[in-house]
């Protein structure tokens, strides 16, 4: 995110006006609320939190364009050369941010709570990323009292943002470890996919089965058989025997509708999708819906709008599965930023 603004540098023998809050350009604004608000965590994983959170408006509470002097001098509004030099060292900095797009706090907390939380800082685990919901939504109210326009005027929406990922980013986090369960795990195994070529069953590697005490070729052999046998036991009487996968890509998948389990194959809920067109944020108008399969633990946790990046694989019968599943997105995320893996 960044600020774009008409520039508006104060030039040297300008008249200040040092209580005249609104003269201050809005980086300098956001900076302020937010080390106020980041003077008030005691807790030093919140701190961390807020110091994450607070990219989406191009702040950072650790190097601020002022040194500590010069904004407590500001702060007091009495030296009219510290409120000018404080107030054009935020300018220019704003002037440099805002070479790169326009101020969007929507977008920002979007990218926020998708792209940092899920891919630049992974290890924060479902515990951190759902504090990190609760700390920016705290951090978004102290701008707002801070009288921050910019931001209490996008406030509504911004709460709807923060709703939507207080659900569905823990959700994002535990799929993406759980997908993309045993049938298609099956399926990958026995026609075309990651498992088929890397592993001789659906839970482990070659490496790993060659390390077992007294295996040999034989017993490899045997067990890839029974790996297999197992996988056709799973797919049994959905999937034809005779059935050949003939198309393979990478994709993303937006879940548009789940079904309950049938009658005929409780085990399994059918679950819907629409390739998703990343760069346009729509589904793509010339391909059909897919449907595929998940064990009912892992269909539950599915929410309509959440977007898995995996491959697809097509078979002739017409049905589709996945595998090498690498992302589970928030239905908000802005994909149109985020490079396909």
């Amino acid at each position: 995110m960044a600020f774009a603004r008409e520039p508006q540098t104060i030039p040297r023998d300008a008249s200040i006006d040092l209580c005249a809050f609104s003269n201050d350009p809005l980086l300098l604004r956001m900076d302020m609320a937010t080390y106020s608000y980041y003077s008030t965590l005691s807790d030093i994983r919140d701190k961390r939190l807020l110091e994450i959170a607070s990219r989406a408006a191009n702040v950072n509470v650790l190097t601020r364009p002022a040194g500590k002097k010069e904004l407590k001098k500001f702060a007091e509004r009495r030296d009219a050369e510290a409120v000018r030099n404080v107030r054009l060292k935020y300018q220019t900095r704003q002037d440099q941010v805002a070479q790169l797009g326009t101020f969007d706090m929507q977008w920002g907390l979007k990218w926020l709570l998708s792209f940092v939380v899920l891919v630049e800082e992974p290890v924060l685990g479902v515990y951190g990323a759902e504090r990190m919901v609760s700390i920016t939504e705290e951090w978004m109210k102290a701008l707002a009292r801070a009288d921050i326009s910019e931001v209490s005027s996008q406030l509504p929406q911004l709460r709807d943002t923060l709703e939507i990922a207080r659900a569905e980013l823990p959700l994002s986090l535990a799929l993406a470890e759980a997908l993309p369960g045993k049938f298609n795990l099956a399926c990958s195994l026995l026609f075309a996919g990651q498992l088929r070529s890397a592993h001789t069953d659906m839970h482990r590697p070659r490496w790993a089965l060659a390390d077992q005490a007294g295996s040999d070729h034989e017993s490899e052999h045997d067990d890839a058989d029974s790996a297999k046998a197992q996988a056709r036991e799973t797919i049994g009487g959905i999937v034809p025997a005779n059935a050949e996968c003939i198309r393979s890509r990478p994709a993303d998948l937006r879940i548009t509708s789940i079904d309950a389990a049938s009658e005929d194959f409780p085990a399994y809920r059918r679950v819907c999708a629409r390739v998703f067109d990343r760069l346009r944020l729509v589904d793509k108008e010339d391909e059909g819906q897919v449907e595929l399969r998940f064990e009912a633990d892992i269909a539950s946790r599915l929410c309509v709008g959440l977007v898995v990046e995996a491959t697809l694989h097509a078979l002739s019968n017409g049905m589709h599965y996945i595998d090498a599943v690498t992302m589970v997105w928030p239905s908000y995320s802005p994909l149109d930023y985020v490079d396909s893996c």
